[in-house]
């Protein structure tokens, strides 16, 4: 969330279903929208913030599936223990890939 730059390594936004309807500074203000979830801020505010948040990870997670993941967004109680309380989970669907103990 907040500010972004497309590098060498990453190009935003992320997935393929995103880039096709997203250019890479309507992303950018997306980004800068979901940067906007601090407790002081007003309500509806950190609601749009919130939603904001929601659609960058979903970018993050179809992207993450289109390179053989699955994923998922699961938030951390209480929600005050982090201004961003968003983790995404993912796991390999490439049974050869994981880690057994």
């Amino acid at each position: 969330y907040g500010f972004i730059q497309n590098t060498v390594k990453a190009t935003f936004p992320r997935s393929q279903k995103f880039k096709s309807v997203l250019s890479f500074k309507e992303h950018m203000v997306l980004c800068r929208f979901a940067d906007q979830t601090a407790v002081q801020l007003p309500p509806e505010r950190r609601m749009i913030g919130k939603k904001c948040m929601g659609l960058v990870d979903l970018d993050r997670i179809w992207s993450a599936e289109e390179h053989g993941y699955t994923a998922y967004v699961s938030s951390m109680e209480p929600e005050s223990c982090s201004p961003k309380n968003n983790l995404i989970v993912g796991s390999s669907s490439d049974r050869s890939l994981r880690v057994t103990a």
